[in-house]
C-alpha cells in the first residue's frame, strides 16, 4: 500500500519573495520558449531558471542556480515536517466553478507492478532522459507529480477541511485565472492520521508520467550505491486528490486532421456511415450541445469537414464489433474509450491514417482549446475538426487497474498544478 511522508519543504522565502505570482510557473512541459522569456522576465528568481535551464550544461546550471539561492536564503527548508493542503479554484469551459482539493506529501516509489502505483498513459524516451539528467543534477523534485486516489467517505478531506479557514500560507492567480492557494500543515495529529488513511488505497498518476519513471531510474541508480531503504531517493514529491470529490475536471483532447493526401469529405462521410448513424446540424451551438448531451449515453463525436457548411454528428452504431478494431486481448475498457474508437474507426481504418504516422502526428493535431480548433478550421489549415466529450475520471481508473494504458493526450486535468509552491530537496 502507498507509504505518504510528511516533509520538510523546499520554498521561497517570503522575506525576500513578497509576490509569489513573480517565481511560480505552470509544469515544465507545458512552456512556449516564448512563456519562458516572460517567466525570466518576471523575477531573477523565477522556478523556469530551475525547471527548463539553458546554457552549455543546463542540468549543472540548474544546480548552481538552485544552490546560490538556498546560499541567499531565496529559498529556504521548512524546519519541520509537514503536509502542505492545496486548493486550486477555477472555473470550467461552460462556465462551471470548481474546487480541487488535495495535499502534497511525499510518497515512496514503487515500480507499476506492485499494483499501489498505476499509471494510465505510455511515456516517450526523450523527455524522461530530460527530468533524470535534472534529477541527477539537482537531486530535487521541483515539481510534483499529480496522484488521484479513491476515498468515497472523504474523510481526508474533512481531517484537513478545518486548516483551510485561515490566511493561505501561499496565494497566486495565475495567468488563467486559477485561483492557487496552499497550507502547511505540521499538527502529527493530522499528519499522522492521513498517512493512514491513505495506505489502503491505490494511487493513480493522472499527470506527470516521465516524472514519475524518471524517478524510479534515478531510485534504482542510486540504490546500487546506497540500499538503505529509507533514502530520500526513495521518494518523490506528488499531489493528491480524491477522485469523489467534485473538484476533479477533465477536459476533452480534440483532434484535428491536415494535409492528408485526396481528402474526399463527402467519401469520408458515406465510409462513416457504415459504423456511425450521422446527423447533420446547420448550428454549430446545436451540435455542440447533441455531442455533450449523447455522450452521456454512447460514444459520439462531432466533425467539421472543410468545405461543408453543416456540422455532423457521429453516433456509434450498436451493432459495432468493436473487437474487430482492436488486436486480440485488448481489455474491453481500453475498446470502449471514445479516444480509442476515435483513433481505430475513424482515423486509422476510415480516413487510413496509420499508427505510426498517429505517432509521428504526419496528419494529425491534437487540441486543449477547441477555440483555437475551430480558428483553425476556418482558416483552412485543417480537413477536419473531431470534437470529443471528456475522458471521465472512472474511465481512466478502470483501463488503469486493468493493466492497460491509454493513448497519449487521452485526458487533461485541468487546471494544471504550479510548480513553485513547494519542492523537495534530497536530504
Amino acid at each position: 500500500m502507498p507509504e505518504i511522508r510528511a516533509f520538510g519543504g523546499l520554498r521561497y522565502n517570503p522575506a525576500k519573495i513578497p509576490d509569489p505570482a513573480d517565481v511560480v510557473t505552470p509544469p515544465y512541459d507545458v512552456i512556449s520558449p516564448a512563456q519562458r522569456q516572460e517567466f525570466l522576465s518576471r523575477s531573477p528568481w523565477n522556478v523556469v531558471r530551475l525547471i527548463l535551464p539553458e546554457g552549455n550544461n543546463p542540468y549543472e546550471e540548474a544546480n548552481r542556480t538552485l544552490q546560490s539561492w538556498i546560499r541567499q536564503e531565496i529559498l529556504i527548508h521548512d524546519n519541520e515536517p509537514a503536509i502542505y493542503v492545496y486548493h486550486q479554484k477555477f472555473r470550467i469551459p461552460d462556465g462551471t466553478e470548481k474546487t480541487r482539493v488535495g495535499f502534497l506529501a511525499l510518497i515512496r516509489l514503487e515500480d507499476f507492478d506492485r499494483g499501489i502505483v498505476l499509471p494510465h498513459e505510455f511515456t516517450l524516451s526523450s523527455p524522461k532522459e530530460d527530468r533524470l539528467n535534472l534529477l541527477r543534477a539537482c537531486k530535487t523534485n521541483f515539481s510534483p507529480i499529480f496522484g488521484l486516489y479513491s476515498d468515497p467517505e472523504q474523510r481526508v478531506e474533512s481531517l484537513l477541511a478545518p486548516y483551510t479557514s485561515s490566511k493561505p500560507d501561499m496565494f497566486v492567480v495565475d495567468g488563467g485565472g486559477v485561483t492557487n492557494s496552499m497550507w502547511k500543515i505540521h499538527e502529527k495529529q493530522v499528519t499522522d492520521p492521513i498517512r493512514e488513511l491513505m495506505q489502503p488505497h491505490w494511487v493513480l498518476i493522472a499527470d506527470g508520467h516521465h516524472r514519475y519513471e524518471s524517478c524510479l531510474l534515478y531510485r534504482d541508480e542510486m540504490a546500487k550505491q546506497n540500499p538503505d531503504p529509507n533514502a530520500p531517493f526513495q521518494f518523490t514529491l506528488m499531489f493528491f486528490t480524491n477522485i469523489h470529490h467534485p473538484g476533479i475536471a477533465i477536459l476533452p483532447y480534440n483532434r484535428g486532421v491536415y494535409q492528408l493526401p485526396s481528402f474526399d469529405p463527402s467519401a469520408f462521410l458515406q465510409k462513416a456511415d457504415s459504423y456511425f448513424k450521422i446527423t447533420e446540424f446547420r448550428e454549430r451551438k446545436a451540435a455542440e450541445s447533441a455531442l455533450k448531451s449523447e455522450g452521456s449515453e454512447t460514444t459520439v463525436f462531432l466533425a467539421r469537414l472543410r468545405g461543408m457548411d453543416s456540422y455532423f454528428l457521429l453516433r456509434l452504431l450498436p451493432d459495432v464489433r468493436l473487437q474487430d478494431f482492436y488486436p486480440d486481448g485488448t481489455p474491453v475498457p481500453v475498446q470502449r474509450l471514445d479516444v480509442n474508437i476515435l483513433h481505430r474507426i475513424l482515423i486509422q481504418h476510415v480516413l487510413a491514417i496509420s499508427e505510426e504516422d498517429v505517432k509521428r502526428q504526419t496528419y494529425l493535431k491534437y487540441y486543449k482549446d477547441a477555440s483555437e480548433e475551430w480558428n483553425d478550421l476556418e482558416s483552412g489549415k485543417l480537413q477536419i475538426a473531431f470534437f470529443l466529450n471528456p475522458t471521465r475520471v472512472e474511465q481512466v481508473v478502470e483501463v488503469s487497474r486493468s493493466g492497460a494504458r491509454m493513448p497519449q493526450k487521452s485526458t487533461f486535468f485541468y487546471p494544471k498544478l504550479m510548480t513553485g509552491f513547494v519542492m523537495n530537496q534530497h536530504q
